[in-house]
């Protein structure tokens, strides 16, 4: 079998057999594409051994940074793995390497709490610039909800675009969102202006809005993508003039970062985020260099030890 036809009945099997999402799916397709167009020739995979393996490894190690690095070379050898289970080859060629590939420990990026509070000025003062009646006020309060929604949530801008009407219970003040591996989470809406806002936005857009169709709709009544989420937030990111390359993601490390030096235990902020290993979500137990100063300084015990200096 060719490299190209065993990549086909792989990611048949990943999507029919695995129900992998989307966004994995388009991930997976990616790096086995790239790997094939580094081969130069199709490839049959049985001729594919550890040194086709540490070829690509060199050329990846030139181009990616480790974290990129250790993602692909997980698609490939799952990849593998699944043509040995299916006997296409007799074993995978990731069983006689011995990969040790250093994760880069980079912290998360953030927004400053004054960025963030420009940004959703910058939307609220637009929506009110804008005649009740016009389209531009209806988007202005559809960015309003999503910025406050990533906020006030910390969901990942793919669960923002995947919300349903169904899912979003302003009654109860809660959403129902699907997270990795089709994991479900209830977030409670605890901030009275986002919940506001996502009743505003519920009251422009009621007519087009379906019970088991998308919550978020763009200008044309069709779902939000996640392009769509980024370019708002870039209109308000130049608009207000904040300093950093705002991201959607840039949301949820930001809210992440917020709540735990506002003393939230950790466990709560995984079961926000939806992270399946408590480990991923100590990333971010990092602290702000202002907020550590901040703490030393009002609870250093240096500051109780009373001693008579002589300064000569």
């Amino acid at each position: 079998m060719n490299l190209s036809d065993a990549a086909d009945v792989f990611l048949r099997h990943c999507r029919l057999e695995r129900g992998l999402t989307k966004l994995t799916m388009t991930a997976y397709k990616l790096d086995l594409n790239q790997f094939q167009k580094k081969q130069q020739t199709d490839l049959v995979v049985t001729d594919i051994d550890k040194h086709v393996i540490r070829e690509y490894l060199g050329w990846l190690d030139a181009q990616y940074k480790p974290r990129s690095i250790k993602r692909k070379l997980a698609t490939l050898k799952s990849f593998f793995t699944f043509l040995e289970q299916e006997e296409f080859i007799e074993a995978s060629p990731f069983r006689k390497l011995r990969l040790r590939l250093e994760r880069a420990k980079s912290l998360p990026r953030t927004l400053s709490v004054s960025s963030v509070t420009k940004l959703l000025q910058c939307a609220y003062s637009y929506r009110n610039e804008a005649s009740v009646a016009s389209r531009g006020y209806q988007e202005a309060t559809r960015d309003i909800a999503v910025l406050e929604t990533l906020f006030s949530t910390g969901v990942r801008v793919s669960e923002l675009c995947q919300l349903r009407v169904v899912d979003v219970d302003l009654k109860h003040r809660h959403i129902l969102v699907m997270g990795k591996g089709k994991r479900e989470r209830v977030i409670p809406l605890c901030d009275q202006a986002s919940l506001q806002a996502l009743k505003d936005y519920r009251h422009c857009y009621e007519e087009f809005l379906e019970p088991e169709l998308a919550f978020f709709l763009n200008r044309d009544k069709h779902p939000l993508s996640d392009q769509s989420v980024r370019q708002i937030i870039k209109k308000y990111q130049k608009r207000a003039c904040i300093p950093e390359d705002a991201t959607p993601h840039m949301f949820r490390h930001t809210i992440a970062t917020l709540l735990l030096e506002n003393g939230v235990d950790i466990r709560n902020i995984q079961t926000l985020l939806g992270h399946s290993s408590l480990a991923v979500t100590e990333i971010y137990t990092h602290v702000s260099l202002s907020a550590q100063r901040e703490a030393l300084g009002r609870r250093h015990p240096r500051g109780r030890l009373k001693l008579q200096e002589t300064h000569r």
